[in-house]
């Protein structure tokens, strides 16, 4: 695997040269720091730019164009890594050899026809395809009650502390939406393309300075800067832990535990706390949560936490019964002890090494996969993944009973159906 960077002044250009796929994938990616109001438009915008250009100004159109490049696929994403956003645009295709020629060309120079070419006139972006995407985003974020677990998830963040980072959901806000027009989307526009860092990833078995040198003549943007962008969120610890319960139109009980993070080293962050949290609730069958919550007392089906490095947390989440809540709770207080005592055994954490060490190569083999350990490597100094495999392999017991001491209780959380509401506090 060959890496090598192109700095193309106001972006840089990242190719990964590998032979183990028939298949190639291109990142286009902008970042910036977060600012909670341009959430939705950043998703009306990439969905609208996405759906048509001026060259294709139909979805139709847009759809037969990537059949004819072998089944082309192109989507946009707006996702949120800390207190920074990131907008990508992902296109996976064929191996041009396998292809007509002139292939490498025309594939490459999609992603930017619908970025640099949009469906505007005088500043203003198609109505037709605009009114679609805001429709659709506003169904997606109506939405969000009904899945128990995905709005648990969110209401405990948002009662952490609403003016985090941690806690905006980045489909967007319905209160954002209305205010959005053909106009300030266009306003949107500019301020990505203007304001926000561009990287450009592309991996496969490529002539990768001939893909340069397309990308280069496609796209010469001149305003995009590097800058020091924070990823992580510091959300703050709670001298007195929140202990809320709130009801909702559900069959079962969501219940939901958030802990800061206290502190963390480097090390601890990349390594140690992936660890622990393998062996405390996710790994499944084996972890401590599953074993005493479920196994042992059938409170719950699901059970598992979460590690979220970005945001310096660790969540727990189960569905239960809202009234085992104080039994749940004890329990997962009696799981988070022995992890401070360390009472679990040197085959757990050798079990544990070996489902992540799994997971790693695993990731190996997906483009996505092998594009992140570059991206992150670039953006948090993360180890690349071979390097990444011989750390946690060095990783001991006596570690992870120290970091078990840097996990604090924020939030408690109940979400209950109504029906079951009572005697749940």
């Amino acid at each position: 695997m060959e890496y090598k960077v192109y700095d193309c002044n106001s972006y840089k250009i990242h190719t990964i040269k590998t032979d183990k796929f028939k298949t190639c994938s291109m990142e286009i990616m902008f970042r910036n720091e977060l600012v909670k109001e341009e959430i939705t438009a950043n998703n009306v915008l990439v969905d609208t730019l996405m759906h048509s250009s001026k060259k294709y100004p139909k979805r139709r159109d847009v759809s037969i164009y990537l059949e004819n490049l072998y089944s082309t696929s192109l989507r946009g994403i707006v996702s949120r890594l800390g207190s920074s956003v990131m907008i990508s645009f992902v296109e996976d295709f064929l191996n041009p050899k396998y292809c007509y020629d002139g292939y490498l060309k025309d594939v490459l120079e999609l992603p930017f026809e619908m970025l640099l070419n949009p469906n505007v006139e005088d500043k203003e972006f198609d109505k037709r395809s605009f009114n679609i995407i805001k429709n659709r985003i506003k169904s997606d974020i109506e939405s969000l009650k009904e899945n128990a677990t995905r709005y648990a998830f969110r209401r405990s963040l948002e009662l952490m502390d609403k003016n985090s980072p941690s806690s905006y959901y980045m489909v967007g806000y319905l209160s954002d939406l209305e205010n959005i027009t053909t106009k300030s989307l266009y306003d949107t526009y500019l301020n990505v393309l203007n304001n926000y860092v561009c990287d450009i990833y592309v991996v496969g078995n490529l002539d990768m300075d001939e893909v340069v040198k397309i990308i280069k003549k496609k796209f010469n943007n001149k305003t995009l800067k590097e800058r020091d962008i924070n990823l992580y969120v510091d959300n703050k610890l709670r001298k007195k832990n929140l202990d809320i319960v709130e009801t909702g139109k559900y069959e079962q009980d969501t219940f939901a535990m958030i802990y800061n993070l206290d502190k963390l080293s480097k090390r601890e962050r990349d390594f140690t706390i992936h660890l622990y949290n393998m062996l405390l609730g996710s790994s499944g069958l084996t972890s401590k949560l599953y074993k005493y919550l479920r196994e042992e007392n059938s409170l719950c089906y699901v059970v598992s936490s979460m590690y979220q490095k970005y945001d310096q947390l660790l969540m727990i989440y189960a569905g239960i019964d809202g009234k085992e809540k104080n039994k749940c709770l004890k329990l997962v207080n009696k799981a988070l002890e022995e992890m401070e005592l360390g009472k679990f055994s040197d085959e757990d954490l050798e079990n544990a090494k070996r489902s992540i060490i799994s997971s790693i190569k695993m990731s190996e083999d997906s483009l996505g996969g092998i594009i992140n350990n570059y991206l992150f490597n670039n953006l948090d100094n993360l180890p690349l993944y071979e390097e990444r495999i011989k750390e946690f392999k060095k990783i001991t017991k006596e570690e992870i009973m120290v970091i078990a001491k840097k996990v604090k209780l924020n939030v408690i959380y109940l979400l209950g159906g109504e029906d079951n509401a009572r005697d749940k506090s």
